[in-house]
């Protein structure tokens, strides 16, 4: 059995090479693509991706392809490149049928009838003077007015590709006879090549250098002379179809028949199918503004490469099956693993290393590694545990002390001493037997997940019951740990502050920092996306990994040590982490930087310096406004459309139609499905939506009024969009709330109210000639007939005053109709103003002095009349009149009860805001025998304009009224407001 032992523990020596796994997403006919075989790839100035097929062109938003055929205007489905030229039109070539001009809203065809020839177009470009250029099997042809015209410059042959650099220059590359550049009238020939077939041209950036491709490799063009470059050795088939760079710098080398070649510097690459290509057959290149790479094929569709800081090992020769379960290396950097089948292995450089599983019985789980050499390593199953030395392999199980053959985790304490958490509780190796742990409390037995061993040597414990040090060899709780009552502890960490992170699979993750007694739980409460922790580790670059049963977050360690909150990347399959769930204890980090993860797919590799920030905002498109969340037929509402947007402009819907739905789309390439959007509708809303994914909003019981919606969307890595997209609208009132409608209500109201009081100017006309007629022939009875004449006018002012009652009666019900706050305000400010005149005819008919009237009793009874119109007591706002027994004639009394009024009802108004209390006050001088000086007095607030009092209709009014009286008014904000009128009465 020793000698069994002995050949089945060394290492099995089978190095196997094999293929990296990167991160691409494709595309097909299942997925809305008209044809499977791309021509070209377009990216157009709203981010939308354009390919063109054999099956017509397809516009890609992120979420959906959106076909355009011969049915749409197209000129041929058949379709072979694209171009957007300077004013944002999409040009189309085809092989039978000429060229494509698309507009956003229609197409225009140019074919044998605008000059181009029946040979099919290859390529468009344009050059630095927005000239058209296209290259066809027939020569080359320039867009001149509405024609094309054969380019004299150029020799008539067939060309396969057009391409304008960035020094303007016009390079043509032939199908036969090598390539033509065209600088300032100069014709130059290139046809140094492997072949003269010209395939592709490129300019790369920042080096000078013009790469070509033909149909025996790439080359490149510098300084004028023809360079071969050399494809890697693996590549037998070297047709070039494409170049491009992508996020990183490196030229990116499309293959007609392998896959694509990545170049940068010295170091060259082949990726094919093994590395994750749906096919080699590679037809297009594009490098999108997200500066993600998109590849077109040769009956695949279409391919994204993207989330390149994250390589795959799904392959792993040997292992059949792997789900890591066990993941560990060792000090030079080779990364150990075991799966939940019994394999175990290490890979280093790429290649792996197989260990003989027949040590242990078939299906034993490996549950985690203690790698304390490459002779010396300790493997914990789910039947004990192993130690595999060249020599022997020693099996420790119940036999030996452990609590249980369930073993979770092992690790040494700072004596090399071995300690083992069991399904059944903890153990250490003392000799050749398990020693088990007590505790200080009644939990011996308990299930224990992890161990750690922490900055001070000290050794953690997290179990199925909470956290545990191990001091004495016994369990003992920390207090405040135990106080947040944290179950199911399935991985612990700490950080170069010394926070120790504690992760459960039931409550989330815990924060714990000794020195200082804080301690911060972090859950779905405040923050944290999934509360099922599974792993936690702490890299060197302060980052705080933690996997979840749904994705794995990297979060931000120094922003937590200042802020005591979380911010984190997080890593899912939408954004290229497709190993699916992280295993337990299944993160390392190897010297060289790399982050490793055991997964439920193998094993995973991240690479930090190749991570990057999508900085590019989502490009944001309305795609439909609705009404009743119906589709709404805006011409039959009589409403102007863009042919481009085909959404409604200058929109004014009527009244009735005020629930009114828009449909939005933010375009973002790299991850579609994690663009988060808030909206605004101004003139309605206050503030800003909450951040949400829902691709509408939906606005119902708009009142009349104009209104602005206002979109922003946020791409993957919380980049907003820096201006919203705005869209403006109203929606019109009613007939009887329109302004002109309100004013000819007033006008014709004020027309009746004339009209009366015409009517009975004439009637009391037409009675003083009776009654002087009687006085004429009655001279006996003067004095009786002369007390006839005071009732009789005494009943005028009472009539008056009944009418102008009756006009405050009717503007009072006028007022009930309207809704629009400031009409309602002008009709108070009319009904004041009737009342102020109505007052003064009361007293009339009320008193026997019809010719004088007392001005402290008037302005008393005006101000009474205020208060009660506003609502207001004088328990709030004290009223104080400092008014001498003055009393003035009727026309006089008419202007200053208007002007008291006016200034009375401004102070009401505005002087104490909300429900402030104050002082408000008229006093009257009688300067000389005929001037005299009114105040009207406030503590209120001010005026908030002293210098612009004139604006205000009211004031205007007040000045106006004051010239009657041969006054002056003066407004002063001393202690509140003072409004002071000089004005004089004649004796």
């Amino acid at each position: 059995m020793r000698i069994l032992y002995l050949l089945c523990l060394l290492l099995i020596s089978v190095h196997a090479v094999f293929a990296q796994q990167y991160n691409f997403r494709s595309w097909t006919l299942a997925d809305g693509l008209p044809q499977s075989k791309i021509n070209d790839i377009l990216q157009d100035h709203k981010m939308q991706i354009w390919v063109a097929t054999r099956g017509g062109i397809s516009r890609f938003d992120g979420n959906a392809f959106h076909t355009y055929t011969k049915q749409q205007g197209l000129a041929s489905n058949n379709t072979t490149c694209l171009f957007q030229d300077s004013r944002k039109n999409i040009w189309v070539g085809s092989v039978d049928n000429g060229l494509s001009r698309f507009d956003g809203a229609s197409f225009t065809i140019y074919s044998t009838n605008a000059g181009l020839p029946i040979a099919g177009i290859t390529c468009i470009t344009e050059d630095k003077l927005g000239k058209l250029w296209v290259a066809t099997d027939s020569g080359i042809y320039t867009l001149a007015g509405s024609k094309f015209i054969k380019a004299p410059d150029f020799p008539v042959t067939a060309y396969k590709v057009i391409y304008t650099d960035p020094e303007g220059r016009l390079w043509a590359g032939s199908k036969t006879a090598g390539l033509y550049k065209l600088e300032a009238g100069k014709l130059q020939h290139f046809k140094d090549f492997e072949s003269n077939s010209i395939t592709a041209l490129y300019a790369e950036k920042g080096t000078g250098k013009l790469w070509v491709g033909t149909v025996k490799g790439a080359a490149y063009i510098a300084q004028n002379k023809v360079h071969q470059f050399a494809l890697p050795a693996s590549v037998t088939q070297p047709a070039v179809s494409d170049f491009t760079t992508d996020a990183y710098g490196n030229l990116v080398i499309g293959l007609q028949l392998q896959g694509i070649v990545s170049v940068k510097k010295d170091v060259v690459q082949h990726l094919t199918k093994s590395n994750g290509l749906s096919s080699e057959r590679i037809t297009a290149l594009l490098t999108d503004a997200e500066e993600n790479l998109w590849l077109g094929t040769d009956g695949y569709g279409i391919q994204q490469s993207r989330a390149q800081w994250f390589l795959h090992y799904f392959n792993l020769e040997k292992v059949k099956e792997p789900t890591i379960t066990a993941l560990a290396q060792d000090t030079k950097g080779r990364v150990w693993f075991g799966t939940d089948n019994g394999d175990a292995a290490y890979m280093q450089n790429e290649k792996l290393t197989t260990l003989d599983s027949k040590v242990w019985p078939q299906g034993t789980a490996l549950y985690s590694m203690w790698v304390r050499s490459e002779k010396d390593v300790w493997v914990s199953t789910s039947n004990g545990i192993w130690n595999l030395t060249p020599a022997k392999a020693k099996h420790y199980t119940t036999d030996q002390g452990l609590p249980a053959n369930e073993v979770y985790f092992i690790a040494a304490d700072a004596q090399d001493k071995l300690w083992a958490a069991t399904e059944k509780g903890i153990a250490y190796l003392n000799g050749n037997t398990f020693i088990p742990v007590t505790s200080r409390t009644s939990n011996n037995g308990v299930r224990a997940n992890h161990l750690y061993r922490d900055r001070q040597n000290r050794l953690w414990a997290g179990t199925e019951k909470g956290i545990y040090l191990i001091k004495d060899n016994q369990l003992q709780s920390v207090k405040l740990l135990a106080d947040k009552q944290l179950t199911n502890i399935t991985s612990i960490t700490e950080c170069s502050k010394g926070w120790l992170y504690f992760g459960s699979s039931a409550n989330g993750l815990l924060a714990y920092h000794e020195q200082t007694g804080k301690t911060n739980l972090f859950t779905l409460a405040n923050g944290l996306p999934d509360e099922s922790i599974k792993t936690l580790y702490t890299d060197r670059q302060n980052n705080l990994w933690i996997g979840t049963n749904s994705n794995v977050l990297k979060v931000d360690l120094p922003y937590f040590w200042q802020t005591q909150k979380l911010k984190f990347r997080t890593y899912n399959g939408r954004n290229g982490f497709n190993g699916m769930e992280v295993s337990n204890n299944g993160i390392t980090q190897t010297p060289d930087g790399k982050i490793w993860f055991g997964t439920s797919r193998g094993l995973t590799q991240y690479i930090p310096e190749l991570d990057r920030i999508n900085k590019a905002a989502p490009e944001l498109i309305l795609t439909d406004i609705r009404l009743f969340m119906k589709p709404a037929n805006w011409k039959r509402m009589g409403i102007t459309v863009d042919k481009t947007s085909r959404l409604p402009t200058n929109l004014r819907l009527p009244y009735k139609y005020n629930h009114i739905s828009f449909f939005y789309h933010g375009i973002s390439l790299s991850a579609p499905a994690e663009v988060k959007y808030k909206y605004m509708l101004t003139g309605h809303d206050k503030q800003w939506s909450d951040v949400t994914k829902q691709p509408f909003a939906t606005f119902t019981n708009l009142p009349p009024g104009a209104y602005t919606f206002k979109l922003k969307a946020q791409n993957n890595d919380g980049y907003w969009t820096p201006q919203p997209l705005n869209y403006t609208f109203s929606v019109v009132p009613p007939l009887w709330r329109r302004e002109w409608f309100i004013g000819i209500i007033l006008l014709v109201a004020t027309g009746l109210v004339l009209s009366v009081i015409h009517f009975r100017e004439r009637s009391l006309v037409k009675m003083n000639s009776l009654l002087e007629m009687r006085v004429n022939h009655r001279t006996r009875m003067l004095e009786r007939k002369h007390r006839e004449k005071e009732l009789l006018l005494q009943e005028v002012h009472h009539r008056v005053k009944n009418n102008l009652q009756i006009v405050i009666s009717l503007l009072n019900l006028q007022a009930r109709h309207v809704k629009d706050p400031e009409a309602q305000e002008v009709m108070q400010a009319i009904r004041s103003r009737v009342r102020s005149m109505a007052l003064l005819h009361e007293r009339l008919y009320r008193h026997d002095d019809l010719e004088q009237i007392d001005l402290e009793s008037y302005f008393n009874e005006i101000c009474e009349s205020l208060y009660l119109a506003y609502g207001i007591s004088e328990e709030r706002i004290s009223l104080h009149l400092n008014i001498p027994p003055i009393k003035v004639d009727l026309d006089s009394a008419i202007t200053l009860g208007l002007i008291v009024n006016e200034l009375i009802s401004n102070a009401l108004k505005y002087a104490f805001p909300g429900e402030a209390a104050g002082k408000l006050g008229i006093d009257l001088k009688q300067l000389t025998a005929t001037e005299f000086e009114l105040i009207v007095w406030d503590n209120g607030v001010g005026s908030p304009e002293p210098g612009n009092q004139q604006q205000s209709f009211g004031l205007q009014l007040v000045s106006s009224l004051s010239k009657k009286l041969n006054g002056r008014l003066d407004i002063k904000n001393i202690n509140g407001t003072k409004a002071i009128l000089f004005f004089v009465i004649p004796s």
